[in-house]
């Protein structure tokens, strides 16, 4: 599941969402990091969920010495499902793109709602004033 294809057809379902009329490319720029951000985390969420280590992180018997599995390591965030082998070898079982990716859209979400806030703050004290 390493593709970026899935990492590109989120943003381009994330950016239906924006609107590009006056007033309106704020709104609709949350919406579409809130709507990638979520599906990146479900998908990222559902490589946690269903990486069964017993058939994703096999022992190594055609090697010689005999590679066994050690460990395996999970989170949810951030998303991380990791195999260990006691030869030192990992594998990484979420995609390399979901956690950039999510964290970005978190950022681009956080900075709209504060600008959001700063926006209607003067908004606000225009009116007052």
């Amino acid at each position: 599941m390493g593709s970026w294809i899935l990492a590109v057809l989120f943003v381009s379902f994330g950016l239906a969402f924006v609107r590009l009329q006056k007033g309106r490319r704020l709104l609709g720029l949350i919406k579409a990091s809130t709507t990638t951000g979520t599906l990146c985390y479900l998908l990222g969420w559902s490589q946690v969920f269903f990486a069964f280590p017993s058939h994703a992180c096999p022992d190594f018997d055609y090697m010689r010495p005999v590679v066994h599995f050690d460990r395996y390591e999970n989170s949810v965030f951030p998303l991380q499902a990791t195999c260990y082998w006691d030869d030192g070898q990992q594998k990484e079982l979420v995609s390399g793109w979901v956690n950039p990716l999510l964290f970005t859209c978190m950022a681009v979400l956080t900075g709209c709602l504060v600008t959001l806030a700063v926006l209607a703050y003067r908004r606000y004290r225009k009116q007052t004033s």
